[in-house]
């Protein structure tokens, strides 16, 4: 009997998270920055009674962002690109469809608790 094949298998995760960024025109670097946040939160509140799930976070998160956008409705202003206003901020265009990718980069969504 041999042992799984856990490259095959961690090599396939990466792509459906990444396979559904770009089915939705998410920027997979996007999930990853904000799922490093997430670990970031997670690590530090773990000796602080655990603190948000994700569902919970993502939505502070999400406020947080939408209260730096400049017309503080969540749209996108085009424009000069040194400030990021050019940039799509698919947690705020498209937050249902960003969750799922940031569920499936993190694990699943019980395992991110």
């Amino acid at each position: 009997m041999t042992a799984p094949d856990t490259a095959a298998s961690t090599a396939a995760e990466p792509q459906t998270w990444r396979t559904r960024c770009r089915a939705f025109g998410i920027d997979p670097a996007e999930v990853e920055m904000v799922a490093g946040r997430y670990r970031a939160y997670r690590d530090f509140m773990a000796s602080r009674g655990g603190g948000l799930t994700l569902d919970e976070w993502f939505r502070f998160y999400r406020l947080e962002k939408q209260s730096e956008s400049p017309d503080q409705t969540g749209g996108v202003v085009s424009g000069c690109s040194a400030t990021g206003e050019a940039i799509p901020q698919n947690v705020l265009n498209n937050p249902a469809a960003f969750l799922a990718a940031l569920r499936d980069q993190l694990g699943s969504g019980s395992a991110c608790k």
